[in-house]
């Protein structure tokens, strides 16, 4: 193998690793009285989002993932995990929702955002997880409403 080819792998190599590049573990976010459901969100996904929070702790976010591929239900399950565990830091949050959106392809070849993922947890499910051991919830299992579009099945 001739050096030129072996410097031609490499970069095929390294721009297939950042073309694969959604990091494998969310974020570590530094939670304190300051910090809002944004600053954690935003810490956590590189995607688009909303945040809607009531006066009475309820808080829905909507987060728009434009890069689904294969392992992104995973990736999605992960993301929120961590997003729950980080908002049970902050005293206002009471009941939160997180809605996945993603574009799906029609039959007639149109894509368009489909919510593909919904998890929401009540007051007293919420607070009855260890969000510090964070890495060990089953989300899907714990939440209080956990619905996944049929093209994130397994």
């Amino acid at each position: 193998m001739t050096l030129k080819k072996i410097i031609y792998l490499l970069v095929f190599i390294s721009l297939l690793l950042v073309a694969c590049g959604k990091s494998a573990e969310p974020k570590e976010v530094a939670v304190d009285q300051n910090t809002n459901v944004e600053d954690i969100v935003g810490a956590i996904v590189k995607n688009e989002f909303s945040v809607d929070e009531s006066k009475d702790g309820v808080v829905t976010i909507s987060i728009q993932d434009t890069d689904v591929t294969e392992g992104s239900k995973s990736q999605m399950l992960k993301d929120s995990t961590k997003i729950f565990a980080d908002l049970s830091k902050l005293k206002n949050v009471k009941t939160p929702a997180i809605t996945w959106y993603a574009p799906l392809t029609e039959p007639d070849g149109d894509k368009t955002m489909t919510e593909v993922l919904n998890i929401y947890f009540s007051e007293e499910d919420f607070h009855k997880i260890d969000w510090a051991n964070y890495l060990q919830v089953d989300i899907e299992s714990s939440a209080t409403n956990y619905h996944e579009d049929e093209a994130l099945e397994d």
